[in-house]
């Protein structure tokens, strides 16, 4: 039976996911773990993606990752609705980075790759280890690797200085941010980073904009509720103007991006 923490509407996604690697690729697959929202108890059925962490029993060959995509193309067809995206690692390479392990196969956004770093980092980690949820494979508590969380706090606040005020700055980016799901996606993004910072602790997108709606100024309760608003799937936007819009979430990422900063210099 698979794990009741698992949100009934996936649940078939995931049934048919395993019975197929199991059946077309034994021995393949050692363990399969849902991280990410779901793990976190923030399902989102509008937004919500079924992030994975897969551990390999052995080396993945050309046949395997033939059959492999033909499994992932035939659940996407199965099941449109729900997007899976994650990585297949071996047991050795959970809890390390980049530099530490050899590019293995990843899926996202429709689509199997054959080797990258796909989302491997000490929140990845932490996620797995503390709140995932086994499908298959032993407790998460009991996989072989501990989370430093100094150094998550540091890979945070340094993805802090470069990605997200790299995004506060890039055309591209207020483009994105002209959509309804670049907002949310942006506003909640950050506001995640936020929370971490604050409370030493990680949570949802959506209990990320819920806690600074209690600790943020007024002035950007506007653009965090419009967030929400869209998390939550409701149709009448607070704004007038995209491009209003667009520049109060660049302004939260600058007004984060500077508090974090002046309060954490030595993190």
């Amino acid at each position: 039976m698979i794990n009741q923490r698992i949100p009934e509407l996936i649940r078939p996604t995931l049934e048919n996911y395993i019975l197929r690697t199991n059946a077309e690729l034994p021995g393949l697959i050692g363990a399969f773990y849902v991280v990410g929202s779901i793990a976190l108890d923030g399902f989102n059925e509008h937004y919500s993606d079924i992030d994975f962490v897969a551990v390999l029993d052995r080396q993945v060959h050309r046949a395997d990752f033939e059959k492999l995509r033909a499994i992932h193309q035939a659940i996407e067809k199965d099941f449109p609705k729900w997007k899976m995206s994650g990585c297949y690692l071996r047991t050795i390479d959970l809890g390390r980075f980049e530099a530490e392990i050899e590019a293995q196969p990843y899926y996202h956004d429709g689509k199997l790759h054959e080797k990258g770093h796909f989302e491997i980092n000490s929140v990845t980690w932490w996620i797995l280890k503390n709140r995932g949820i086994a499908v298959s494979g032993p407790a998460p508590a009991d996989l072989p690797f501990q989370v430093d969380w100094d150094l998550l706090i540091a890979r945070m606040k340094n993805n802090l200085n470069s990605y997200w005020l790299g995004w506060s700055k890039r055309i591209d980016g207020f483009f994105v941010m002209l959509s309804d799901w670049g907002i949310q996606w942006t506003v909640m993004g950050i506001l995640r980073q936020y929370y971490t910072f604050q409370e030493n602790a990680i949570t949802t997108k959506t209990k990320a904009a819920e806690y600074a709606l209690a600790h943020l100024p007024n002035q950007w309760h506007l653009i965090v509720r419009e967030a929400i608003r869209l998390r939550e799937g409701k149709k009448k936007s607070l704004y007038r103007s995209r491009i209003v819009r667009m520049l109060a979430a660049v302004k939260l990422l600058k007004y984060v991006i500077q508090e974090t900063n002046t309060r954490f210099k030595d993190a």
